[in-house]
């Protein structure tokens, strides 16, 4: 008889810790920093609360916590002129940099495909607002 393990589950705790690492990542950033400056700040009680929202996200998404998000990431997105469609490249680098850091493989590994979803459709959801009516989409 053959024994699998089955994948550890992602805890709240451990998606405190990712989002808290990511958006460390995500400050330093030289690219991504400034854009998240701009709208959030500098001040560590605005960063304390939009990182407990985007873990609130995580947390829905994954299924963890059934209502730990409310609002629409993707007309926040939309809404923030300075987010542009290619940001989203070095989003997801930094997020499965992080997840890699910071959990366990087979953690790493469920999230990783859920994060390249969304980073997809904010992606193609920021391009295709922006773009121009008679311009043909952009495929990155």
């Amino acid at each position: 008889m053959t024994v699998t393990s089955q994948p550890a589950a992602l805890t709240s705790e451990d998606i405190d810790r990712l989002v808290a690492a990511f958006y460390a990542r995500v400050r330093a950033d030289e690219v991504l920093g400034p854009v998240f400056r701009r709208k959030i700040g500098r001040d560590g009680e605005v960063w304390r609360r939009h990182e407990a929202k985007i873990a609130g996200f995580w947390r829905n998404a994954l299924g963890i916590q059934v209502g730990a998000y409310s609002g629409n990431p993707q007309m926040a997105h939309i809404g923030n002129p300075d987010v542009l469609p290619e940001h989203f490249a070095i989003w997801l680098g930094h997020f499965r940099a992080t997840a890699d850091a910071v959990l366990a493989p087979e953690q790493a590994d469920a999230i990783h495909g859920m994060a390249s979803r969304i980073g997809r459709g904010m992606r193609m959801g920021v391009e295709s607002v922006r773009r121009p009516a008679d311009a043909p989409p952009r495929l990155f």
